[in-house]
């Protein structure tokens, strides 16, 4: 008995502690769990399902029915009455082919949704990634400056300027801790953001991000429109059919009406049938503002079009030059830049300082290359924004 009460105490101990534990994730499952968890996603989802629910279906009023009864003298008749009104034909063509369209442009807003979620779920991904590199140079930094105090204070002794030395190390490597501090909470930070993005409790939610491979630039070769583009075309082309369906209030509606009346002892049972017409054309000034106003907003989602098209096309050709400039960067960094101060580093680990100058030498060596690191991965971190701004862009696949 007593076994068990301790188990189980032991265990109402461990769950609270399980709930906050780190938890890994490798860039494909924090992606894959971003489609299915982002509650932006799941609000352009709905909305398209909306749209797809009013695109459905041709729009006429409903037929009316009237019930009445009349009373007199001679008796008490009930009268039936069904009518309806049908829109010009043209106008109900054209009010399904604007509803078409707009179900169209939402597909395309969402499709261009999934990929901006997909897209800063990697760059949060990377962000936090690189939080957690940036600390372990920076610890790394540490101890170079430690073994380099550790050396100061053997040579220093009577050297009124080595102390002088040791004490700006001294107060450096205080400053590196404050570093330390800050990327700490660089990373806690980046992990609410992570749990935000997935819809997960931020407290108990503390993501570890693994290995974070160069990305790929995209392809510059797709003929396709980004969805962005793809929304506002079919946005114009919903108010061009919104233009044909404001033309067509010159033309009547028609209205059928059908009444049977009941008779008395005075008057006999009979039936009518009644079709009208409306006549717009009488007032003309309301039908000539409709068409008009549908005009003017086609004329401003023609000159949108254009103007986004533009944007698109330029910006796409920025990013291009900025990421294929920053690419460059990096294999520098990689190739030359990084091993090169590695082998400074490694040559100078063997050479003990004896004065000031090779004091001050010994430091500015062995700190190059945690430094250059940190300058590759700021570099990196440009470079991934603008590979993340370029995938907002990519084509895709219009349904």
């Amino acid at each position: 008995m007593r076994t068990q009460i301790c188990t189980l105490l032991l265990l109402a101990v461990l769950i609270p502690l399980q709930s906050f534990a780190e938890q890994k994730m490798t860039l494909e499952q924090f992606v894959g769990e971003a489609r299915g968890r982002n509650l932006g996603l799941k609000v352009e989802a709905a909305s398209l399902e909306a749209a797809n629910e009013g695109a459905r279906g041709i729009s006429i009023p409903p037929p009316m029915v009237g019930l009445t009864q009349m009373k007199d003298e001679s008796g008490k008749a009930t009268n039936f009455e069904v009518s309806q009104t049908i829109p010009f034909p043209t106008k109900i063509s054209n009010d399904r082919s604007a509803r078409k369209f707009e179900a169209r442009s939402q597909q395309a807003q969402f499709s261009a949704r999934n990929q901006e979620t997909l897209s800063n779920a990697k760059l949060i991904y990377f962000r936090l990634w690189k939080y957690q590199v940036r600390l372990g140079l920076l610890k790394e930094k540490m101890l170079v400056v430690q073994q380099h105090l550790k050396l100061t204070r053997a040579v220093a002794r009577s050297d009124s300027y080595l102390k002088l030395h040791l004490v700006k190390t001294e107060g450096d490597l205080d400053l590196l801790q404050n570093e330390i501090f800050e990327a700490e909470q660089r990373i806690r930070e980046q992990q609410i953001t992570a749990a935000q993005f997935l819809n997960h409790d931020p407290r108990q939610f503390k993501l570890i991000a693994s290995e974070f491979p160069v990305s790929n630039l995209p392809s510059r070769d797709s003929q396709n429109s980004p969805p962005q583009l793809e929304a506002i075309r079919f946005d114009l082309e919903g108010l061009r059919a919104r233009e044909r369906e404001a033309n067509s209030s010159w033309f009547p509606e028609f209205n059928l009406r059908y009444r049977e009346m009941g008779g008395t002892q005075m008057t006999p049972r009979y039936s009518e049938v009644m079709v009208g017409a409306s006549l717009p054309f009488i007032f003309f000034w309301e039908p000539k503002a409709t068409a008009s106003k549908a005009s003017s907003e086609r004329l401003r989602g023609e000159y949108l079009f254009a103007q986004e098209s533009l944007r698109l096309d330029s910006s796409r050709e920025i990013l291009f030059s900025k990421a294929d400039s920053l690419k460059k960067q990096l294999d520098l960094f990689r190739d030359k830049l990084l091993p090169r101060a590695e082998t400074r580093m490694r040559l100078v680990h063997n050479v003990a300082p004896r004065d000031m100058e090779t004091l001050q030498d010994h430091r500015d060596t062995m700190e190059a290359f945690p430094d250059l690191k940190l300058k590759a991965l700021d570099v990196r971190e440009q470079y991934e924004t603008a590979i993340s701004e370029l995938e907002l862009l990519a084509s895709g696949e219009q349904k």
